[in-house]
């Protein structure tokens, strides 16, 4: 049984008090993948069947928004979409790129740009952010000199930093039990298990 932690009682920018925020799905722990397709096949309303050149295909109408939006590009928009939802449910894409080929002018940039304006938006939204960490106190620890805080030189979620809190795996789960995650979590958590990188 999940152990029931008062987050009131939890300095709020702290480990522990993101833990506890994600367990309670007030903040998000997932990979970019995840993140793109939910910003848009999030909203069922945005997505229409439409008939091009005679074949049906899908129209997901959050890139036709804004002053200066997507024309056309069913073909590569569908692609896409196809392409990050396969990456976003682990599939063999996550270990792939997506490239766009083509003349210049045909609007390879524009797509990539106008993604990217959407993406900013989206995790700008409170529910989406993003949240990184860093060390404190290192001048109590010595060997830093008057260095007191280093930021997270990969900007990783704090959530990577409580699957690499110890040296041993065991070790990091039971302390994600401690803060009231079930095995059914744990084994979704780690589902975006990275190790610590340069951090």
């Amino acid at each position: 049984m999940a152990k029931k932690i008062n987050a009131q009682q939890l300095n709020p920018t702290s480990l522990d008090a993101h833990v506890v925020q994600v367990l309670a799905e007030k903040r998000r722990f997932e990979n970019v993948f995840q993140s793109v397709t939910r910003m848009i096949l999030g909203n069922n309303d945005l997505i229409e069947k439409v008939n091009v050149n005679g074949r049906n295909t899908y129209d997901f109408k959050i890139f036709r928004t804004g002053k200066k939006h997507i024309i056309g590009m069913f073909d590569e928009i569908n692609s896409f979409v196809s392409y990050v939802k396969d990456a976003a449910e682990s599939g063999s894409s996550k270990e792939m790129a997506f490239v766009l080929i083509g003349e210049p002018g045909n609007g390879k940039t524009f797509f990539v740009d106008h993604l990217s304006g959407l993406y900013r938006d989206f995790i700008a939204k409170p529910e989406n952010r993003r949240y990184s960490f860093k060390f404190k106190f290192l001048d109590k620890i010595g060997g830093y000199g008057k260095i007191t805080t280093i930021e997270s030189q990969t900007y990783e979620d704090p959530m990577v930093l409580a699957m690499n809190l110890f040296d041993e795996k065991e070790e990091n789960i039971k302390y994600l039990k401690s803060m009231g995650f079930t095995e059914a979590k744990i084994k979704k958590v780690y589902q975006n298990y990275r190790p610590l990188g340069s951090c």
